[in-house]
Parts: C-alpha cells; sequence; structure tokens
C-alpha cells in the first residue's frame, strides 16, 4: 500500500535507502566536478570513490526493501546495471561524458523512487 502521509513516507525503510541514495548521488556529483582540474584530482579521487560505493550500496539496500515488500521491476534493475556498469566505463572514455552521465543516473535513480514508492 503506498504512503499516505509524509510520516508514512518517511518512516518507510526503502524510503530512506532512495532518499539517501539520491543525497549521495548528489554529493558525489559536486565531488566529482570539484575534482575536475588535473591538479584536484588526487586529493577528492578517494572521497568520489567512496561516495559513489554509498550510493551502490543505499542502492541495494532499496532493492532488497523492494524484494521484501513484493514490488520488484525489472525498471529498478536496469537502473542498478547502468549505476554499476555505465558510470564508471565512462570515466575511461572522457570526464565530462561522465559526468552527464552520472547526472543522467540521478534522473534515473528519482524515476525509480517515484514508480516504485508513490
Amino acid at each position: 500500500m503506498p504512503p499516505t502521509t509524509l510520516e508514512d513516507l518517511f518512516s518507510s525503510p526503502g524510503f530512506l535507502a532512495i532518499f539517501f541514495a539520491i543525497l549521495l548521488t548528489i554529493a558525489n556529483i559536486m565531488v566529482g566536478v570539484s575534482i575536475l582540474p588535473s591538479y584536484q584530482r588526487k586529493k577528492g579521487y578517494r572521497l568520489h570513490r567512496l561516495l559513489f560505493g554509498a550510493v551502490i550500496l543505499s542502492y541495494v539496500l532499496f532493492l532488497c526493501h523492494l524484494y521484501l515488500i513484493e514490488r520488484t521491476s525489472v525498471f529498478a534493475y536496469i537502473v542498478f546495471g547502468y549505476l554499476l556498469f555505465v558510470v564508471p566505463i565512462t570515466r575511461r572514455i572522457n570526464v565530462t561524458l561522465h559526468a552527464v552521465i552520472a547526472s543522467v543516473g540521478l534522473v534515473l535513480i528519482t524515476v525509480v523512487a517515484a514508480i516504485n514508492l508513490i
């Protein structure tokens, strides 16, 4: 049953997991943009990787919640594959393309949250 109040929404562990995934993705994009100049890359790269791992962990917790409430969707798993494979591969191709692809990932995470929780 979908939540009817904000209290119901924020008490849902699935919503909290996807909410943190969205916030961590925004923070990761901001860190990635801040390390765009080549002289800044060594300092922020470790934080960038750590935030990406936290995004993946949050999203996995969200997928586990969907599995437990029996509302799994193929689109949620496609977005997970996108985050896990496409985003890291584009870093090797072009840094600017990587930033655009990561931003599209943020939009996809938001769409998954809207479709599965509301």
